[in-house]
């Protein structure tokens, strides 16, 4: 793992894994190494809070940068943090926690220079959002020579960003680490995934390959245990169990304490949307009769979420459209939702299945009469009808579409041990949601029947999409369908693709 990550030559290199593998030990060896191969190198060390920064990382640095090598290096409180070695690089201890933090306008404390490399410990820290990310890639602008005799290394810079973290569900898993386990695992390229990119933002791709930016090193405790004394492991194994053990012993990313839907991996439940319209095209061909089931939880401060699922003839649901959006009127969803009723065919009778709420609530502030909001949606050409609204009910009917069943066999795949339930991949607030599901926990922090009530808006809406799935797609042999790529335009590529040589045009 160390000999991994310090030959590694990425744009961006992640190290994570367990406690104590030697993540900050081996990024403050990297650190060096950098300042001595471009000698006047200005460099960035970072962590997420000052207290944080002396504490650990600095300390850390100090174990392994030779005293000889230091030309200078304030100590006091009032110094500048900055430590100036004998060939003419500067490594700056700074915090990433940034100023004005409820402001949209907020600036990271880094922003005042311009780096040659940047390096910041425990990526995971809550004080460390997303922009400060992207802030600091945008002081990756240094151009020192290289002076050594590898010809592999960059000519300048190296403007290289290194992290390192310990397994959390947040922002940085999101939009850094799953996007690449997503691509090692299925080659599946998602909008977050780092990588070269051309002027409209797709990946330039070579030999249908993308340039991946991000390398990414993972290791258990185990990795560092020569270095580590022994009680020290053993007192983890004793005391860590579960999915504690799993995260902070083992490293594994998935694995979550607390969460409403554990049993949802995205590997498995989360489609291509090409794959999940070729279903629907081959049953709508063989002549199925193939039944279309919706949800819909209302909000207006808060989002309003629609999903549009099919059922195949093996019982599976896949959920493949549908909005989550907040601040937007009766008239402008329920036009949203007759949009997608008239792409698919659904049948503009069917009754969507609502939140049972929107029947007694009334609706007086959005049109001056005392109408439910339920009466708004039927007099916009929406008929709804009350969602199965039993939480706990809810959450075990959800999860046991969700569940691997043995004998069960992946419509897409064709492998077995599979679950009954898929969604798109293009339906990323669903995705996102039910990875932060979890369940609430009472004063003394142990979980409590009931998940959080914030953020839960997809998952009431998918309780109520499945309140009476008894039915699959049937053959109906008076009927042949059109398939999806008839019903709606698409590019010639996406024919093509499903093995199409004609174009068509949906309506």
């Amino acid at each position: 793992m160390a000999d991994r990550f310090l030959q590694s030559k990425y744009k961006i290199q992640v190290v994570g894994g367990g406690f104590a593998n030697g993540k900050t030990a081996m990024a403050c060896i990297k650190a060096l190494n950098i300042a001595r191969d471009y000698p006047g190198s200005n460099g960035l060390m970072a962590r997420s809070t000052y207290p944080k920064l002396n504490d650990t990382l600095r300390k850390e640095f100090l174990k392994w940068c030779p005293k000889h090598w230091i030309k200078s290096f304030p100590m006091s409180n009032n110094g500048t943090n900055t430590c100036t070695l004998t060939n003419g690089s500067t490594i700056n201890f700074r915090y990433v926690q940034q100023q004005s933090r409820g402001e949209e306008g907020a600036t990271s404390n880094l922003l005042s220079a311009t780096y040659d490399w940047i390096i910041v410990d425990q990526m995971e820290d809550p004080e460390i959002v997303y922009k400060d990310f992207l802030d600091l890639q945008g002081r990756l602008r240094g151009s020192t020579p290289y002076a050594g005799n590898d010809p592999t290394m960059p000519r300048t810079g190296p403007r290289w960003m290194i992290l390192t973290c310990n397994p959390t569900r947040n922002w940085f898993y999101k939009k850094v680490v799953h996007p690449i386990h997503l691509y090692k695992q299925n080659g599946t390229i998602t909008p977050d995934l780092v990588c070269v990119r051309g002027d409209n933002g797709k990946p330039i791709l070579i030999d249908g390959k993308p340039q991946v930016l991000v390398d990414l090193i993972e290791g258990s405790t185990y990795e560092n245990k020569h270095v580590l004394e022994a009680d020290f492991i053993q007192t983890l194994e004793a005391t860590y169990t579960g999915q504690m053990r799993s995260r902070f012993l083992m490293g594994e990313w998935a694995a979550y304490d607390g969460l409403v839907y554990p049993q949802f991996n995205e590997l498995i439940h989360g489609i291509e949307h090409n794959d999940a319209m070729d279903l629907l095209d081959v049953l709508t061909e063989q002549g199925y009769d193939v039944p279309f089931i919706e949800g819909y939880d209302f909000g207006i401060a808060n989002p309003s979420c629609y999903g549009l699922a099919f059922i195949d003839n093996d019982n599976n649901v896949i959920l493949f459209d549908g909005f989550y959006r907040k601040e937007m009127g009766v008239i402008e969803q329920a036009e949203k939702i007759r949009l997608a009723r008239n792409k698919w065919g659904v049948d503009e009778t069917q009754k969507v299945r609502a939140d049972p709420n929107i029947f007694r609530r009334a609706g007086g502030a959005l049109n001056g009469t005392g109408s439910t909001v339920a009466q708004l949606f039927d007099q916009c050409g929406v008929p709804m009808s009350r969602g199965y609204n039993d939480l706990l009910g809810g959450i075990v009917k959800v999860g046991s579409y969700l569940n691997l069943s043995k004998f069960h066999r992946n419509p897409f795949t064709g492998e077995y041990g599979a679950p009954h339930f898929y969604v798109s991949r293009e339906l990323t607030w669903f995705i996102d949601e039910i990875g932060g599901y979890y369940w609430d926990k009472d004063n003394k922090g142990d979980a409590e029947d009931k998940p959080k009530d914030k953020n839960d808006h997809g998952m009431d809406m998918t309780k109520y999409l499945l309140t009476d799935v008894r039915e699959v797609a049937r053959l109906d042999p008076t009927k042949r369908g059109v398939p999806s790529f008839m019903k709606w335009h698409e590019s010639e590529v996406a024919n093509q693709k499903r093995g199409w040589r004609h174009g068509g045009s949906r309506r």
